[in-house]
Parts: C-alpha cells; structure tokens; sequence
C-alpha cells in the first residue's frame, strides 16, 4: 500500500493538462494564429509526459 507511483503519474498528467491549455492559449491570446498555439500547448503536454517517462522509468520497486 505504500506505492505512490500511480498517484504521481495522475498529479503530473494534470499538471501537464494545465500547462497545455495555459501555454496554448497565452499563445492564441498573444496573437498566435491557432495551430500554432496548439503546437505550442502540445509542446508543453510533451514536456511533462517526458518528465513522467523519466520519473516512470527511474523509480524501482
């Protein structure tokens, strides 16, 4: 009962949900034109699915 793995890996998805969503659409607000905003959104969801791979793989039981 003490692995926490599974609740990090849903803290992180969502954080990375709400940096995508943030980082697309400051960019839309900025005057992005929209796929580039999405691209930048992507780019930030990326960068924390890496970030959980990274935090997936380092973690042994």
């Amino acid at each position: 009962m003490n692995n926490t793995r599974g609740l990090w890996m849903a803290v992180i998805v969502t954080a990375g949900l709400i940096v995508a969503f943030a980082g697309g659409g400051l960019a839309w607000l900025g005057g992005t034109p929209a796929p580039l905003a999405v691209l930048a959104g992507f780019a930030g969801f990326v960068s924390l699915a890496v970030a959980v791979m990274t935090f997936l793989t380092r973690v042994q039981d």
